[in-house]
């Protein structure tokens, strides 16, 4: 058996980080991208028998290939401590204990001092548990089981500051969320939760929780006290744009989005004043600008472009802008292309990269507009607080790229090649002439002028900042348990204890 432990000091007292780890959604928003895809978060969290089910990444995947583990809290050895125990997964055994601890802060601003967090696994592999795992030493998983931890920590730390910039906004709210299941929805759902608000989500199915919803926008189902308990809405959902654009499945995108939406602006514009949330934060995308803009720097002023997507993305901001009507503040969030191994482009791309197979599609001169996950979230968090925040929003990175650029960039940092082009044709043959010019070779120059007007500090402002989080590479020298801790304002930075092997 091998032991692995670690231990940092974050600049934050120990209560309030114990009690961040103990709120729903700290899992989620806890992992890095490129270590685990978390499919169920342990209900209630830390408590003794709930059970966690990720995925977890075979080392040296990029979380291309991910194998079931499922984790069971047990009881904690020690107060401001919590533990768990491997159910199932690639490993033999797997017992985590996780452990607080107050440490003198090297400022008097901080009387309550600081924070010390310390990790220790004791682990088997089992035999063929994942590919490679038959000549796999266990000693050798210390480099990935690092990797992971030192993520928690910058995440730890990114979290935390987040958190603070929030709450300058305001206190905590009750926010109701539709479309909460998706890869971005569980993101902006854990962080809201993480930041001490209480979240609601509506849900098509039979709720099993205490926080959960149903409704049936097909039928027009939605309970008007579930919404006039809110203080605010959001909703990220709507059918998959990645498919033919048949008949039928334009029918299905567009009416998943409409109708919903509807749904909910009437059933706000219904209530009394005194009950109605004060906004409503709705999903768009930056199809409102058609598929072929060239060079044209789209802002949000920028006049509506040509196409079925576009017209959907009308359709859709105009039934959420009812609201506006009813003295409601209404935010529609033009997402880009979002940059996650945990779903969507480039989790569908990377196979072909890690095979030296990747490239441009098409010409490569078409501008990608794209957003990191975790940008993503907490452009939607900012929506929800931020009072200043309305209409549309443009939800991408400042620094748009051209496809081929792109490829070059994700060749680069998984050191393959990018020699070999995508023609047009690959993407029609799978998505028809329609869909493929919309997605696979649209050409958008978006620009993101309402964040920058609002002060909004893009977590990943570069693509090579964004491509680096989710595959989990280093772009600095130094492991980041060897760097100073950024300390709230007003507080001394402190070294982090060195993890202990």
């Amino acid at each position: 058996m091998a032991e692995f432990s670690t231990s940092t000091v974050v600049p934050y007292p120990r209560e309030v980080v114990e009690r961040w780890h103990a709120r729903p959604g700290a899992l989620t928003r806890l992992t890095p991208e490129f270590s685990m895809a978390i499919e169920a978060e342990p209900h209630p969290p830390l408590a003794p028998g709930a059970k966690a089910q990720m995925q977890v990444s075979v080392p040296g995947s990029y979380g291309v290939v991910r194998v079931p583990f499922v984790t069971e809290h047990t009881e904690p050895p020690a107060p401001d401590t919590f533990a768990e125990t491997l159910v199932r997964g690639p490993m033999k055994t797997w017992e985590h204990t996780h452990t607080f601890e107050t440490v003198k802060s090297p400022t008097a601003d901080s009387p309550d001092g600081f924070c010390r967090i310390t990790d220790r696994v004791e682990y088997s592999v089992a035999p063929g548990g994942f590919p490679g795992a038959a000549e796999f030493d266990e000693a050798a998983l210390e480099p990935t089981l690092r990797a992971a931890f030192e993520g928690r920590h910058d995440r730890l730390l990114d979290e935390l500051a987040y958190d603070a910039e929030l709450a300058a906004f305001g206190g905590p709210k009750k926010i109701l969320v539709a479309g909460s299941s998706g890869l971005v929805g569980q993101q902006v759902v854990a962080m809201l939760q993480t930041a001490g608000h209480e979240v609601r989500r509506l849900i098509r199915s039979t709720p099993r929780r205490e926080n959960e919803v149903r409704w049936n926008p097909d039928l027009g189902l939605l309970d008007r006290g579930a919404v006039a308990w809110a203080d605010v809405v959001v909703h990220l959902g709507g059918a998959s744009i990645g498919r033919r654009f048949t008949a039928e499945g334009k029918r299905r995108i567009l009416d998943s989005r409409v109708d919903s939406t509807k749904l909910l602006a009437l059933t706000i514009g219904d209530l009394p004043a005194s009950e109605r949330p004060e906004a409503f934060v709705c999903a768009s995308a930056v199809g409102y600008y058609g598929s072929d803009r060239d060079d044209e720097q789209l802002t949000e002023s920028a006049a509506r472009g040509e196409g079925f997507l576009a017209e959907v993305c009308e359709a859709w901001e105009r039934e959420a802008a009812q609201v506006e009507q009813y003295g409601v503040r209404r935010v529609s969030i033009r997402t880009g292309v979002v940059m996650s191994t945990l779903g969507g482009v480039l989790r569908l791309q990377l196979p072909l990269f890690l095979l030296g197979f990747g490239g441009r599609v098409g010409s490569g001169e078409q501008w990608l507009a794209w957003v990191s996950l975790d940008d993503i979230t907490r452009i939607y968090a900012r929506a929800v607080m931020d009072p200043q925040l309305s209409g549309p929003v443009n939800a991408v990175a400042p620094d748009v790229v051209r496809q081929a650029d792109f490829a070059r960039t994700l060749a680069g940092m998984l050191s393959r090649p990018a020699a070999l082009p995508l023609p047009t044709l690959a993407p029609r043959l799978v998505l028809g002439r329609e869909a493929a010019a919309e997605l696979a070779v649209a050409d958008q120059r978006v620009v993101p002028a309402a964040l920058a007007a609002a002060g909004y500090e893009f977590a990943h402002p570069s693509l090579e900042s964004a491509l680096a989080a989710t595959l989990g590479i280093r772009r600095d020298t130094e492991a980041p348990a060897e760097q100073p801790a950024q300390a709230p304002a007003g507080q001394a930075p402190v070294e982090q204890a060195a993890p202990a092997s």
